[in-house]
């Protein structure tokens, strides 16, 4: 029988992930008005400031900010759009932090990355691109990360963000686009994995969803940092038969503790309070001790 490697990685000098590391909480301030949880929502700049604030003392050590909500029902709005609320969380957020918190853009596009990444560098802090379409809505972004050497997140995605419905599919698509990568030099160190969990296309119903948790510990022979983005999905409304978000914390939290356990590194979450926090902490010393 082989004996299972653990999973390591340093993003940054201040940030380590693994087997062996706490869970990395990931707080999300959504500057869409169009997103499908409205409690996640932050447009005016006081209310950007105070929730970036509260969710790095509650134990936020990412920020994922995004100008574009990634529901497929969703209203699009222009690329212009989406880099201008970018810009303006990315100015008021880089402020109001400590230079170890890491800002996640989740962007598709080269010009919104290239907008956040001009101010952390003029503010003096990390970012890391959160793509869910797996570099496929705009593959100059690629060119971009490469050239810049920016950490990334990288959603399971194959034609549209989402589409993938089994971890067969996931693994096998990842493997396609790490190559991809490695190909034009970028280190495959700085791949963060999220496995695309939710309703993105009609297909994909939330037994997928509660499979590709159950079954989220066979991401480990990729050798990378899993990221879980599960926080209030429609998986959970459809299983509980809770149709408002609003309602959905109860099945986040146990979704959350059997995905730390099977694996997380990251939980990407809209509710970074002690709550969550000690969830986690349980399921990561649960799992240590498989």
């Amino acid at each position: 029988m082989s004996i299972k490697k653990n999973i390591y990685t340093k993003i940054f000098d201040f940030l380590e992930l693994g087997d062996n590391f706490p869970t990395v909480i990931m707080g999300v301030i959504n500057l869409s008005p169009e997103s499908f949880y409205k409690g996640s929502v932050y447009v005016e700049a006081e209310k950007i400031e105070l929730a970036a604030i509260d969710m790095v003392k509650n134990g936020a050590q990412i920020l994922d900010i995004g100008g574009r909500s990634t529901a497929p029902w969703s209203e699009k709005i222009t690329i212009e759009e989406e880099v201008n609320r970018i810009k303006i969380a990315m100015e008021i957020i880089c402020k109001v932090i400590p230079d170890n918190i890491i800002i996640s853009v989740d962007t598709q596009y080269r010009e919104v990355a290239e907008k956040a990444f001009d101010i952390s560098t003029k503010l003096n802090k990390k970012i890391i691109i959160n793509d869910v379409s797996c570099l496929k809505t705009d593959p100059s972004l690629a060119d971009f990360i490469i050239a810049k050497d920016l950490p990334i997140i990288i959603m399971a995605s194959k034609e549209v963000p989402g589409d993938l419905c089994t971890i067969e599919e996931i693994i096998e698509e990842f493997n396609n686009t790490i190559k991809d990568l490695k190909k034009k030099g970028y280190d495959e160190n700085r791949i963060i994995l999220d496995p695309g969990i939710g309703h993105w296309i009609e297909e994909k119903t939330h037994l997928y969803d509660l499979k590709i948790i159950a079954n989220l510990q066979q991401l480990e022979k990729l050798n990378k940092a899993i990221l879980v983005a599960i926080s209030r999905k429609s998986f959970i409304g459809t299983t509980l038969n809770i149709p408002d978000p609003e309602d959905r914390l109860n099945g986040t939290l146990s979704a959350t503790a059997i995905a730390v356990f099977n694996g997380a590194h990251i939980v990407r979450t809209h509710d970074v309070n002690n709550q969550l926090i000690e969830i986690v902490k349980v399921a990561e010393e649960i799992r240590k001790n498989k």
